[in-house]
């Protein structure tokens, strides 16, 4: 098999588009008419504070405050800072800097909610140390996981959040030993992702990486776009496989957006995503 090329320029994209794809629910046509999302969504984001404000010590409050802010981040933010970065730099830099406001305040309430679950837990997640989580946690370790990545993504692989790739992998890690098969295979998708960007030498990471995708088609049905784009994005361009990146990126754009309601607004996002990218196949592909 042909060895996956890891680079800077690839961890900026795969683990964004494999864990917030996912569970993107931003309900809006995310490049035509997102003007009304864009003035909406922080006007709630200013109520959720304030509920924080008032409950502390609520987890909840912090969960929903962040994936709000990650989903408006990325489903928004960063689709458009992409989008402009060849047509309007300095537009594009905006964009960017602002999603990475909302990843790092994301990433700041959940590790407070996670803080409030489990003591210790930012010292327990530095050593990488055993804890005991539940189901109940995966929804806070898989978002944290994300924030971190939208940081890395938003700020450009800045040096000062690479070093969270390592607790990604242990975030998701954690996560999917409580249930694998969470949210339509978002973990198997996730997981596909950590093996993609696995820099540790493991000679294996490319088979493994291929396994969870498998895994992740089995468990949704074959109805989750996002899990084609990201192989097409990361997988085929650094093999230099465009006949496989097409294919990956049509299926993604042949899947009904009525098959599956819960992915409805995660798949609206990978597909518009998928037509971006096949406009842009000259420049990915050197043959």
């Amino acid at each position: 098999m042909v060895m996956i090329r890891k680079s800077k320029s690839d961890i900026f994209y795969i683990f964004l588009s494999a864990i917030i794809l996912n569970s993107c629910a931003v309900k809006n046509d995310l490049m035509a008419g997102s003007e009304i999302a864009e003035f909406a969504l922080p006007l709630s984001f200013e109520s959720q504070k304030r509920k924080i404000q008032k409950n502390p010590n609520n987890q909840l409050f912090y969960l929903n405050a962040a994936k709000t802010r990650v989903q408006f981040a990325y489903g928004i933010l960063i689709e458009k800072a992409d989008r402009l970065m060849f047509e309007d730099y300095f537009k594009s830099r905006e964009y960017y800097n602002e999603s990475l406001e909302l990843f790092m305040i994301s990433r700041n309430y959940l590790l407070t909610a996670l803080e409030l679950r489990h003591d210790n837990f930012l010292e327990i997640m530095k050593n990488k140390e055993k804890i005991e989580f539940d189901e109940k946690d995966i929804d806070y370790l898989y978002w944290l996981s994300g924030s971190m990545a939208g940081s890395i993504q938003a700020s450009q692989g800045d040096p000062r959040f690479l070093v969270d790739l390592s607790n990604i992998k242990w975030l998701i890690e954690n996560a999917y030993e409580i249930n694998p098969d969470w949210e339509d295979g978002s973990l198997h998708a996730a997981m596909m992702s950590v093996y993609l960007n696995d820099l540790s030498g493991n000679q294996n990471s490319d088979k493994l990486a291929l396994e969870y995708f498998d895994k992740a088609d089995k468990t949704a049905k074959g109805l989750n776009a996002s899990i084609y784009v990201t192989l097409a994005e990361s997988y085929a361009v650094s093999k230099q496989d465009k006949k496989f990146f097409l294919e990956l990126l049509n299926q993604a754009i042949s899947i009904d957006l009525n098959q599956n309601k819960k992915l409805k607004q995660s798949n609206r996002l990978a597909q518009s995503r998928a037509k971006w990218l096949i406009t842009r196949v000259d420049e990915l592909f050197y043959m």
